[in-house]
């Protein structure tokens, strides 16, 4: 076969598994309900998560609607023939925030004694949204998962945990931690949601993860160890968190697409995708048959490195093997080229060299100069909005067409000997490099380029590590923009760093220098995908804008304020409905710079915090006080001045002053969700008689809030629209 025909088949070959690969990550047909009731059915779950969310409310910890849906709750546990557990608590968070939360344990005994299983899940929502992905699906799903295990003979015991308070700082699992059922897990397996669709992947495991990534490898498979890597260095937290904090071992799985939706009210019911539900189903239930098919292993002495093959297979290895066979791999292409030395030359392995940094380079600035061309002429993109898939289809396009066009005369005098013992040299030695900084990622290198070693100087084997690598590189870039927003450097290094591998295995004929046809194409796609990303809309009604509307009354001065909260923007008819104010700190409970307008004095009611009459032995400054809200308020704040304190306890959990949330002003910050009506105690040595800031939140609008004029594209977010009232307290610093 001529070099260019061979080309053009290995570029088809590789788009069609790239094709193959994303086709296959993301989720499959939902099961109906006429599936036989051994198998899991995202169907069956919607039922369940129907009746758990009634009329889909928020029910953020400490609501009557909260109430609601755990009485709903432990009514279906308690129909599939359980005894579930309330557990009532009140808990803290280390950054101050807290809140009574009640948890619903279901316990189910083994055949055997020993370690639980334990399936974990939260049953609150924030304030904006009804919570259907996050984490109403995990709720459901768990109930669907229960309903096909019951029967079933098994070793270990099983439990279920559904948490309460996890929105507000995972609370409920917090407090789950210090019951004694906490002590008896052996294996946690964690069901999440950050988006209402996209591929469901098991992300995160603890670490001696060996055996719990061999029972989860039966599953259908979506999962990369380098989501560990990239997660553990994001300011995320999950229940899995807290547990694996208590030295327990575990595995989380969620979907993460659609984020514009999270914790909005668009996470509801209608926007959940079933596919993504069936998806993390059946690999939750998969993995939990294997685990109690036998006794819970204990943590492995070691981690696993792991990517799935085009959701069929997971390739993985234990991780100290990585230096073998990086070694090996290494060993293998200097042998190569020691014996094939006579037909390399400085300059060919020069050129070689060069060729995988310019694709690089090349891929990096197309991508970059492409999104920088459309933002100018239209608005900035930001990293997520409504056409984001298309606009990384762009960017990708670009990068490929700059990387291959770019590398070209570099490959073509290079030679195809030099260029792929020079390419997978290079990926050889990046993947030791990441086996000792980022371990999890080292196998998306090593595996293609193990293949590589093989017969380096052949021309099949470059071939198949081009498809390999293809196969576990062509899913990353959306995986990525899922995870961290469309970055157009970050899609145009990793389309950029995939191309490398197509570099060996794409010889060029000498005299060619013409650019093909397919790279014209390339740009053409990328040219029509980012002009269209850029002239449409940002955001619409199912990818909304997020904007809360606040009212501010300070009770203290008689004076009250709109003002709206939205990270990427005030949407131009609210902008347009108010003379607003330049945006200045005005919310006590954060430094942000909020615009605002004055408003009307609603009520002059709002929380207080009540000083108790000292008792017999304290010390000199300690104050012991009742902090209470607003009937059905959403949470209540206290904004303690920096050193106005030595040590504070709340609800009888003491908590690190230096800790603390930062607030404005170098304040510090504590929220309680759902205050009881009989308040909370709130204890603390005075070291300064400064003035705290007292705040409650309300769900709801104030009667004169702009609300008609925010877009139907923007919505609320997190706790939502909220009325407020703040008032000054001074305790005293001695008594």
């Amino acid at each position: 076969m001529s070099p260019r025909r061979l080309r053009h088949a290995v570029l088809a070959a590789s788009l069609g598994v790239a094709t193959l690969a994303l086709v296959r990550t993301g989720p499959p047909a939902p099961a109906g309900l006429e599936v036989p009731p051994e198998e899991f059915s995202a169907a069956r779950a919607r039922e369940e998560l129907v009746q758990l969310l009634g009329d889909e409310r928020p029910h953020p910890v400490g609501s009557a609607a909260d109430a609601a849906v755990r009485e709903r709750l432990v009514a279906r546990l308690r129909a599939l023939g359980l005894q579930p557990e309330e557990q009532r608590a009140f808990a803290c968070s280390e950054g101050g925030n807290c809140a009574p939360v009640t948890n619903v344990i279901a316990w189910l005994p083994g055949q055997v004694p020993g370690p639980a299983l334990a399936l974990t899940s939260h049953y609150d929502s924030v304030g904006a949204g009804p919570g259907a992905a996050d984490d109403g699906h995990g709720v459901a799903t768990t109930l669907e998962l229960l309903r096909i295990l019951l029967p079933l003979p098994r070793r270990p015991p099983l439990m279920a945990v559904f948490t309460d308070g996890e929105e507000a700082g995972l609370l409920g699992m917090r407090a789950f931690a210090e019951h004694p059922r906490a002590r008896e897990i052996g294996v946690a397996l964690n069901l999440e949601a950050r988006g209402t669709t996209g591929a469901a992947r098991m992300f995160e495991t603890s670490d001696g993860n060996a055996a719990l990534i061999a029972a989860y490898a039966a599953a259908r498979p979506s999962a990369l160890s380098l989501s560990y890597e990239i997660y553990r260095r994001l300011p995320n937290d999950t229940d899995l968190t807290v547990l694996k904090g208590h030295g327990l071992q575990g595995m989380n799985f969620a979907f993460i697409g659609g984020v514009l939706r999270y914790h909005t009210p668009r996470d509801d019911l209608a926007h959940l995708d079933l596919g993504s539900v069936q998806q993390q189903g059946d690999a939750v239930l998969a993995t939990a048959r294997n685990l109690l098919a036998a006794d819970l292993p204990p943590p492995a002495p070691h981690n696993a490195h792991y990517v799935d093959l085009l959701g069929l297979v997971l390739l993985r290895w234990p991780a100290w093997l990585d230096l073998p066979l990086a070694a090996a791999a290494l060993l293998a292409l200097l042998v190569t080229a020691v014996r094939r030395r006579r037909e390399l030359s400085a300059r060919t392995v020069l050129l070689a060299l060069a060729a995988p940094f310019v694709a690089v380079l090349a891929a990096v600035a197309a991508a970059t100069v492409l999104l920088l061309a459309a933002e100018s002429l239209t608005s900035p993109l930001g990293p997520w909005r409504a056409a984001t898939g298309t606009a990384l289809l762009g960017l990708a396009a670009a990068a490929l067409a700059a990387a291959l066009a770019a590398a070209r005369p570099l490959v073509r005098r290079a030679g195809p000997l030099a260029q792929s013992l020079v390419t997978w040299l290079l990926w050889t030695g990046l993947g030791l490099l990441l086996a000792t900084q980022i371990p999890g990622a080292a196998i998306l290198l090593l595996a293609p380029a193990v293949l590589a070693a093989v017969a380096p100087a052949s021309r099949l084997a470059p071939i198949a590590a081009a498809l390999l690598a293809t196969a576990v590189w062509a899913p990353l870039a959306p995986a990525l923009v899922e995870a961290l927003g469309l970055s157009a450097p970050l899609v145009g290094a990793t389309v950029g760093w995939l191309c490398t591998a197509l570099l060996p295995a794409c010889p060029e004929e000498p005299g060619e220098k013409t650019l093909p046809l397919w790279t014209w194409s390339f740009a053409l796609v990328a040219l029509l995908a980012t002009t269209f990303a850029a002239v449409a809309p940002r955001h619409d009604v199912d990818h909304p804008s997020k904007a809360n509307l606040i009212h501010l009354t300070d009770l203290d001065a008689g004076r009250a304020w709109h003002v709206v909260e939205a990270p990427s923007g005030v949407p131009e008819p609210l902008a347009a409905a108010l003379a607003w104010d330049e945006p200045r700190a005005l919310l006590p409970w954060s430094s942000r710079a909020v615009p605002s307008a004055p408003a009307t004095v609603i009520s002059d009611a709002g929380p207080t915090l009540e000083l108790r009459p000292p008792a017999a032995g304290d010390p000199p400054g300690r104050a012991t006080m009742t902090l209470r809200a607003r009937p059905g308020a959403l949470a209540s704040m206290l904004v303690i001045p920096a050193g106005a304190v030595n040590t504070l306890r709340v609800g009888g959990r003491d908590l690190d002053v230096t800790a603390l949330r930062p607030g404005p002003s170098d304040t510090r910050v504590v929220t309680v969700f759902g205050c009881p009506a009989e308040g909370v105690e709130v204890v603390a040595d005075i070291t300064t008689a400064a003035p705290w800031i007292v705040v409650d939140l309300a769900p709801g609008l104030a009667p004169d809030a702009p609300a008609s004029a925010r877009p139907e594209w923007a919505v609320p977010y997190q706790w939502g629209d909220v009325i407020a009232a703040r008032r000054s307290f001074t305790p005293p610093a001695g008594q």
